[in-house]
C-alpha cells in the first residue's frame, strides 16, 4: 500500500468553495490501475487559513507513479 497526501492552506472564508470544488470535480480514478480510495479531511484552522489534506490510497507506489506520468493526470 501506498499513501499520496497532499496539504491545502485555503483562506478563511473561501473554505465552502474550496470543498466545492472536490465534491463537484470529474474524477476517473476509480478507473486509474491501483487507486483504491481517497479522502478530503479538514483539520484546524486560524485567523488567516484553514488547513486541509488529501490522501489517495495506491495498491503501490508503482501504480501512484504510473498515474502521475499518465494522460489522464494532466
Amino acid at each position: 500500500m501506498y499513501i499520496a497526501m497532499n496539504r491545502f492552506k485555503i483562506n478563511r472564508g473561501q473554505e465552502e468553495a474550496f470543498e466545492h470544488v472536490w465534491k463537484t470535480r470529474d474524477t476517473h480514478l476509480d478507473k486509474v490501475p491501483g487507486f483504491s480510495n481517497f479522502h478530503l479531511l479538514k483539520a484546524d484552522s486560524n485567523e488567516e487559513y484553514t488547513l486541509y489534506t488529501s490522501h489517495s490510497t495506491w495498491n503501490s507506489r508503482e501504480d501512484f507513479s504510473a498515474w502521475t506520468k499518465s494522460e489522464a493526470f494532466r
